[in-house]
C-alpha cells in the first residue's frame, strides 16, 4: 500500500467523477486503502441519497478493491501526539480527520485529499497533484 484515500475523493469516485476515477485508476497498481473512519462517512453520506441502495452496494464492491484500515492502538497513539501538538499551536482539526491522518502515519501513507487543513500535521505526506 502506497496511498490512503480521503473521504473527498472516495466520495467524488462514488459520484462518477472523472477526475477522481483517473486518479485512484492511476494509484490503484501502487496500493490504496482507507481508514474505517472514511468508511463510516462515506456510508453515513450514502444512506441519505435517493438511491442509497445502489450507491451503497457500488460502495461495498468497489471496497473489496481496498484495504480497509481499522483503528488501532498504534493509531491512538499517533492520534494523541497530533492532536496534543495542534491544540498546543492553536489548529486543531476535526477528530476525523486526525483519525485519518494517524492513519496515514502509522502506515507510512501519503494521504489523497483535497483539504488543505492537513498540512499542519506534522511529518504527514500530502498527495500532491500534478496538473
Amino acid at each position: 500500500m502506497t496511498y490512503l484515500i480521503d473521504t473527498d475523493w472516495l466520495i467524488s469516485y462514488l459520484k462518477g467523477r472523472r477526475d477522481a476515477d483517473e486518479l485512484l485508476g492511476r494509484l490503484y497498481t501502487e496500493g490504496l486503502a482507507i481508514s474505517v473512519v472514511t468508511y463510516g462517512e462515506a456510508l453515513e453520506g450514502l444512506a441519505d441519497l435517493p438511491n442509497s441502495a445502489a450507491q451503497i452496494s457500488q460502495f461495498e464492491s468497489f471496497l473489496g478493491t481496498l484495504n480497509v484500515l481499522p483503528v488501532d492502538v498504534e493509531i491512538g497513539r499517533r492520534y494523541a501526539a497530533i492532536r496534543r501538538e495542534l491544540r498546543r499551536l492553536g489548529q486543531l482539526l476535526a477528530d476525523n480527520d486526525l483519525w485519518i491522518g494517524a492513519t496515514a502515519l502509522a502506515h507510512d501513507l501519503s494521504l489523497v485529499t483535497r483539504d488543505r487543513h492537513f498540512e499542519r500535521v506534522p511529518g504527514l505526506r500530502l498527495y500532491q497533484m500534478v496538473r
